[in-house]
């Protein structure tokens, strides 16, 4: 498992959401360089990179020399190398930080949102959480910081809803900063499909946007909701339930991850492979790790070989790891 986190983290240590749009690119490595390849496994970019992150909107991030820059689906710097670190293209800005503060670019590379936080995430529904002075708050697009830095975190919007924490207990605000869902929580997950899942009195649970318990379900973790099912833990088991709360796939296994693509990974005799929604395996378990599927292609680990495969279980790219660049660039 060391081995296929350290992949991970190489390839999206600074990014770590993939995206739909034509062409579709995948990163690689060859000789201690990060590149990007096509469905087909094909070198569409030659590795020339340390770092890479996967295409959102039509650019990448990369780096080179230490410093990172952003790349189009030609290959072509668009934003040539400056920043030490940047994050993806969301709603049309990156986040990149220069001088030791923060701020955004656009596509252009213009800074349109200065550099004075301290820390930022990616852009979700028109808000971006920022921080300043270890406290953290939102800023839009303008600029503006429309919910000022008091809280202990804010996470990404999603659905209407932000996720904040504040002495250590957490909640949910609006884009106007009202805190719509109590900060009472001793733990809180992004709402996802229209529930979240919280913690109180060591009891664990979904709610939906009004803080209703939709369904009674015992559990002792749990994921977000991903493709109408969520991971729920019993034990040392693993299984999913749908949004009803209806048991869809029994507790059975040691270990699985939420399903991305119709498709979920799944352990089973020491081995991993994937699940259709009805708990069956579709490729069998064979890696000793494995990634979600996007886009339409998984990268797998088996000994030293590490592979990009497609939804029917053919590899389309293959290296070993000894190619892969080392851990220094990797972080």
């Amino acid at each position: 498992m060391k081995l296929i986190t350290l992949i991970f983290v190489a390839f999206g240590g600074l990014f770590l959401v993939s995206c739909s749009g034509p062409p579709t690119l995948y990163p690689i490595f060859e000789k201690g360089k990060f590149g990007y390849a096509d469905f087909s496994g094909r070198v569409v970019i030659t590795p020339a990179y340390e770092q890479c992150g996967e295409f959102t909107e039509g650019l990448a991030v990369v780096m080179k020399e230490g410093l990172v820059g952003f790349i189009d689906t030609n290959g072509k710097v668009v934003i040539d190398f400056q920043y030490p670190n940047a994050g993806r293209f969301s709603e049309g800005l990156a986040h990149a930080s220069k001088d030791g503060k923060t701020g955004f670019i656009d596509k252009t590379g213009k800074v349109v949102i200065p550099f004075e936080f301290d820390y930022a995430f990616d852009f979700s529904e028109g808000l971006a959480s920022i921080a300043a002075s270890n406290k953290f708050g939102y800023v839009d697009k303008n600029g503006t910081v429309v919910v000022p830095p008091t809280y202990q975190f804010t996470g990404t919007f999603s659905q209407g809803l932000g996720q904040v924490v504040k002495d250590d207990l957490g909640g949910y605000v609006d884009k106007t900063g009202k805190v719509v869902i109590e900060l009472g929580y001793t733990s809180a997950s992004p709402f996802r499909e229209g529930f979240a899942i919280v913690q109180k009195n060591n009891e664990n649970e979904f709610i939906d946007k009004t803080n209703k318990k939709p369904f009674e379900v015992k559990f002792d973790s749990a994921e977000p909701f991903s493709g109408g099912l969520a991971l729920i833990g019993v034990g040392n088991q693993v299984g999913f339930i749908n949004t009803k709360g209806e048991t869809v796939v029994a507790p059975s296994f040691k270990y699985a991850r939420s399903f991305a693509e119709g498709m979920a990974v799944a352990l089973q005799d020491g081995k991993m492979g994937y699940i259709d929604t009805k708990g069956e395996f579709v490729i069998k378990p064979q890696f000793s790790a494995a990634q979600d599927f996007h886009n339409g292609l998984a990268m797998v680990l088996v000994g030293s070989e590490v592979s990009y495969i497609n939804t029917k279980g053919e590899k389309v790219w293959t290296r070993t790891s000894a190619e892969m660049p080392s851990l220094e660039t990797a972080q």
